[in-house]
């Protein structure tokens, strides 16, 4: 395993995660888009790439990798990066849970109004976590062209 390996890994789970919960959202808070993926059950791809994506880091990393190569793609600074987009994952997904929440219409609360705002928490969530998933490969990107 290699940068350039990890960052194309990371970079298209977390590309196709973001396309797929920006549509969801988009679906979600009433903009018509024309192209459907709803009804084309394309929408568990996402879950799959990053499933796949984990197995294979985590198989490369037992497997794969010689201890020096492992020691250079997660040390330090690699963790740091990490806790600092989980972070900041954490907090903008603790902000957007709020908006989303306090945008609800109240008074014509039913389970179907429920239902959708689980959905936009979800895709939120998603499309937050895809796009530190884009930003952590790029760290990567930048330590393939260093290295």
């Amino acid at each position: 395993m290699t940068f350039f390996k990890r960052f194309l890994v990371l970079f298209i789970c977390g590309a196709v995660q973001v396309f797929f919960a920006t549509y969801l959202l988009l679906e979600l808070l009433g903009f018509g888009l024309a192209w459907h993926l709803m009804n084309h059950d394309m929408m568990f791809i996402p879950g799959i790439l990053v499933f796949l994506g984990s197995g294979y880091l985590t198989f490369s990393y037992y497997f794969l990798s010689d201890e020096q190569s492992n020691n250079a793609l997660y040390d330090e600074f690699n963790a740091l990066r990490y806790y600092k987009l989980a972070t900041a994952g954490y907090v903008i997904n603790g902000i957007g849970i709020f908006v989303l929440y306090s945008m609800q219409d109240w008074s014509n609360w039913s389970f179907a109004l429920a239902n959708n705002m689980i959905y936009q928490i979800a895709a939120f969530a998603w499309l937050i976590f895809g796009v530190l998933l884009v930003c952590f490969a790029l760290g990567d990107l930048r330590e393939s062209r260093n290295g």
